[in-house]
């Protein structure tokens, strides 16, 4: 009598059956790559808006804030303040989208641009300021292609040889 898959010498079938295979441990396998039209933009770090953060936090990957930080902020990519998100202090990063309140200064960044609702109050030095309709930005700005950007080299002044 054969219940739950036991094997009885006494039954004649046993014999027939094949024996029970091996389960060997498989190697775990990394997680593929996203699609390389993803990298980009797609964000893979999030701060909640629960979370209350004091210091200094840097990112290399595209990074979205929704709570409340005070200190420094450095994305070498793309950085979203999201609508629930207050930051206070200096913000570095390639690309910069303000969602909610970002209080201090944003410098070396190529790209700074508030939605709306976004409000962005503070110095600015970036390449290229966008401000939507129904965003607020109040402050000091240098704008412009001179500006320093996050990674780039300190610019000094050149001399010509003859």
């Amino acid at each position: 009598m054969a219940i739950f898959q036991k094997r009885s010498p006494d039954n004649p079938l046993a014999a027939l059956q094949p024996p029970a295979p091996q389960r060997l441990p498989q190697p775990i396998t990394p997680p593929s790559a996203p699609p390389q039209f993803l990298r980009a933009t797609e964000v893979r770090t999030q701060i909640g808006a629960d979370a209350v953060i004091n210091g200094k936090l840097a990112f290399t990957t595209p990074t979205r804030v929704e709570g409340k930080l005070t200190g420094e902020l450095h994305c070498s990519q793309l950085l979203i303040i999201g609508p629930t998100a207050v930051v206070e202090g200096r913000v570095k990063a390639d690309e910069l989208r303000i969602e909610g309140l970002v209080s201090g200064e944003v410098s070396e960044t190529r790209k700074v641009e508030v939605f709306p609702r976004g409000k962005l109050t503070g110095k600015i030095s970036a390449q290229l300021l966008v401000v939507r309709d129904g965003g607020f930005f109040e402050g000091e700005c240098a704008v412009g292609p001179n500006s320093p950007v996050l990674g780039d080299e300190p610019r000094t002044g050149t001399t010509k040889e003859d």
